[in-house]
């Protein structure tokens, strides 16, 4: 399980140093205008899945069973231990795997046809 930690943390990271020459002026913009926008589109919808598969797997996983900020205070953690409170954000991190997934397919289809990924 760390090692699809230590996967997703790796990838988001080299998505934000991607996306950070969109942020720089244009003369020292290493990459096309075009390019800096599908840049940034790519960077959201990878956030959406890496953060889709965090919600969706770990509140059933022990990460989340013996975290000490969940299980700090006796109510919060009954709160968290929950099921039907684990199966919420199970369902949040469905979501954001949906918004990636739909993402990346609309940023594929502008590519084929030759339009911007806006």
């Amino acid at each position: 399980m760390t090692e699809v930690f230590s996967f997703c943390f790796l990838l988001s990271a080299f998505c934000f140093l991607l996306s950070a020459f969109c942020f720089l002026p244009s003369a020292f913009c290493l990459l096309p205008l075009q390019s800096c926008r599908v840049s940034l589109a790519l960077f959201f919808a990878l956030y959406c899945l890496e953060a889709g598969l965090f919600f969706t797997v770990v509140p059933w996983t022990r990460v989340w069973t013996v975290n000490p900020l969940l299980h700090h205070n006796l109510a919060i953690g009954m709160w968290a231990d929950n099921p039907f409170v684990r199966g919420f954000i199970s369902g949040f991190g469905v979501v954001h795997l949906i918004i990636g997934v739909k993402d990346i397919v609309r940023i594929g289809r502008a590519r084929r046809t030759g339009g911007t990924a806006e």
